[in-house]
């Protein structure tokens, strides 16, 4: 993020007179001059100046247009442009200028996900043998017979953004993700619409996204599936601190409706609060608290849960990112679980490990690979589990 602190650096370079005093002109001469001797940053800086003034004004466009080329990818420059906004607020319609001028270079963007997927309980059955109930005990169907395999996973995102005002963005997206298994009941696949409207400005920005998906499950007729339609809505609010400080707020509701499981069916609500904060000039710590509450039509199914987690991530050797994150979680029932007698609780502990391989970039993406051994501990024994799963991930943009 060097680059990023020294291209902000050039805000004292911004006109600080009135544009009355110097010409339009004049500053375009600084602009390019800046451009010439490789300071991309410093230009796009005096460009938004402009372009925020005078927002039909061309050789603006055009210079920014060029100092975005020089800065690199999309992703990069937005980056840049909220690193800078969150530093430097005194200059938020420079800014938002120039993320304007950037989505109206870049409105449609297409990215697309791959992953392989092992697991050493690739089926989700039960670690435990037998359930005891109130009318004697049972042998779970493949209880304590966990088995080992590998998916593949698949995404992609199609997203149009544009900003009718510098500041107000609107983002509309298709998706479709899914997954291959070698059991045909674990296969899945899931396209999605979702429309998102960001406010930008300011050291608080936030977020209103309302989205639809739909889930189908493999298998044969038989089978009884998982397959469900969710519609959703998500308000999320960042804060950013003087210490590069970051605190992240997101509160959403989803009604979830199963066509082969009804009982599950219902609303789920979910409030999430996230802390992240630099350790150095390369680490980073991050820790949160997540709420949540389901109201399926079954009340054995309903529940109120809690998890709290932690993480750091940091260098280890150059070219290589480490990082490590631990969370604990429960859910209670609110009513007792047919023919056990007692109310669900469930408790869950994970420990995940991740590496970024930021030297073995394809297409100029660094391959990611993480891992997580979670461990659920039910008075239900259906629902005690263990397992490690982990994930060869890589996404790239277009």
């Amino acid at each position: 993020m060097i680059w990023l602190a020294l291209a902000l650096a050039a805000s004292m370079l911004l006109p600080t007179r009135s544009f009355a005093e110097q010409t339009v002109s004049d500053w375009l001469g600084v602009a390019n001059a800046q451009l010439a001797q490789g300071k991309p940053g410093r230009a796009l800086l005096i460009f938004g100046a402009i372009a925020a003034r005078h927002p039909e004004f061309s050789p603006a466009q055009t210079g920014l247009e060029q100092s975005f080329k020089k800065l690199g990818s999309v992703r990069r420059n937005e980056a840049f442009l909220r690193y800078a906004l969150a530093k430097d607020p005194k200059h938020e319609d420079t800014l938002l200028a120039a993320w304007q001028a950037l989505d109206r270079m870049h409105p449609l963007r297409f990215s697309v996900t791959a992953s392989i997927l092992p697991s050493s309980n690739v089926d989700h059955v039960a670690s435990e043998r037998y359930l005891v109930t109130d009318f004697g005990t049972f042998l779970i169907d493949s209880g304590g017979n966990e088995t080992s395999g590998v998916g593949l996973g698949y995404g992609a995102k199609l997203d149009w953004f544009v900003q009718p005002r510098p500041g107000h963005r609107i983002r509309l997206r298709a998706s479709f993700a899914g997954a291959w298994y070698h059991s045909a009941t674990l296969r899945y696949s899931e396209p999605a619409l979702a429309v998102q409207y960001q406010h930008l400005g300011g050291r608080a920005p936030w977020s209103l996204e309302a989205y639809i998906r739909d889930r189908r499950y493999g298998g044969g007729s038989q089978d009884i599936t998982s397959d469900n339609f969710t519609r959703g809505v998500w308000f999320a609010k960042a804060w950013r601190s003087a210490g590069a400080g970051r605190t992240l707020l997101r509160l959403g509701g989803e009604y979830v409706n199963y066509s082969e499981k009804p009982y599950l069916t219902g609303p789920r609500y979910r409030v999430d609060l996230a802390h992240r904060t630099r350790l150095g000039r390369r680490s980073s710590l991050s820790y949160g608290l997540r709420l949540e509450r389901a109201l399926p039509r079954k009340d054995y199914h309903r529940y109120s849960g809690a998890e709290l987690r932690v993480g750091i991530e940091r260098p280890l050797i150059e070219g290589l990112r480490g990082g490590m994150s631990l969370s604990y979680g429960e859910r209670h029932y609110d009513a007792a679980f047919p023919i056990v007698g007692v109310h669900r609780r469930d408790r869950t502990a994970s420990l995940g490990l991740s590496l970024k391989l930021e030297r073995a970039k394809i297409l100029g993406r660094a391959p990611r690979i993480t891992c997580t051994a979670r461990r659920t501990r039910s008075n239900v024994a259906l629902y005690t589990t263990n397992s490690v799963d982990c994930a060869l991930s890589l996404k790239l943009d277009f």
